[in-house]
């Protein structure tokens, strides 16, 4: 029996939360007709839904990719980086003026190097299913 992907299934629950969050902020914001948090609407659908989901159905359909060091590299570090810098995008939203530009700044770079070894692992390891 083919072994199925323990990290590609925490992916996608974690992401159907984010799939929950980012609906929720979008229905409030068409009700109140208030779009001041459309960036925070947008990051959370991207990155948090739609790029953990894919993430974790190619960790399924590819099993191999799982149990690496840049699979558990790119889930800690997406994982982490994504809030921080989702709560750096509501408090720049909030008190504008550059404040929280440092807290986007650091979850957007631990984003983007989870999304490098997301990529590292996909070319080193995902080779011949």
């Amino acid at each position: 029996m083919e072994t199925r992907s323990l990290l590609g299934i925490h992916l996608i629950k974690i992401a159907s939360i984010y799939m929950l969050a980012s609906l929720a902020l979008g229905y409030y914001m068409g009700m109140t007709h208030a779009f001041a948090m459309i960036s925070v609407h947008s990051h959370i659908g991207l990155l948090g839904w739609t790029t953990m989901a894919l993430a974790g159905l190619i960790y399924v359909n590819a099993p191999r990719c799982d149990g690496t060091r840049p699979a558990q590299a790119h889930f800690w570090l997406h994982n982490l980086g994504l809030p921080i810098m989702i709560a750096g995008l509501v408090w720049n939203t909030n008190s504008p003026g550059g404040q929280a530009e440092a807290v986007i700044g650091v979850g957007s770079s631990l984003v983007l190097v989870a999304l490098l070894f997301f990529a590292i692992n996909l070319f080193k390891n995902c080779r011949n299913q």
